[in-house]
């Protein structure tokens, strides 16, 4: 079986496509194809070929793991949780986890202080932070030293959310069911009465 064309695609230059003999058999990546040293002309027998589309399979699925990554930062859990729902093999997601962990493309303390800094701007209480995080598989000492260093200020959230919320007509006037709302929201009832307090004192 012989190489008779290496096509650049158009969709993804960084990609090339590989004819055998006339047909379409795989595509790799630009340095794959470089790492391979594959030529027009080359001849490949039956277990190259279904090495390349291996390596063909495993390209494109770590080109998707990866554009999927840098929309937003990810925590493991997550990056593993979309690699189960791909029905990737289990040591396929571990190897692809050490990968981009390696690369920098994952890491948990980036998201964890991402993600804080994140809700601590929408207002969210430090437990319902905290909750969060650890459903997004960050640790308890993590977590734990994040929002230490980076939500700061619930007193200031709670006071905003208090001033939005305060205005809708079905909180306006009962200050009973604007204290259930924040305290089903995470913030302590001790806060939340302190202040509501301080707001009638202030009107």
């Amino acid at each position: 079986m012989k190489i008779t064309a290496i096509k650049q695609q158009v969709k993804n230059p960084e990609r090339v496509s590989i004819f055998i003999d006339g047909r379409y058999e795989f595509s790799l990546s630009l340095d794959e194809l470089v790492k391979h040293k594959l030529k027009n002309d080359d001849e490949l027998d039956g277990p190259e070929v279904k090495q390349f589309k291996k390596i063909s399979a495993d390209g494109k699925l770590r080109a998707r793991a990866l554009e999927w990554l840098m929309n937003r930062p990810h925590s493991e859990r997550e990056f593993r949780d979309y690699l189960f729902r791909k029905k990737i093999e289990p040591e396929q997601i571990d190897g692809l986890v050490k990968e981009m962990t390696e690369k920098g493309y994952l890491d948990n303390a980036k998201f964890a202080e991402w993600f804080t800094e994140l809700q601590a701007r929408r207002g969210k209480s430090d437990r319902a932070i905290r909750a969060e995080l650890f459903k997004k598989g960050i640790g308890r000492e993590l977590a734990d030293e994040t929002m230490s260093q980076n939500a700061g200020g619930e007193e200031q959230r709670l006071k905003s959310v208090i001033e939005k919320k305060a205005k809708l007509s079905r909180y306006k006037n009962d200050p009973n069911k604007l204290a259930k709302y924040l305290t089903g929201q995470g913030f302590s009832w001790n806060l939340v009465k302190q202040e509501l307090l301080s707001d009638r004192e202030d009107t």
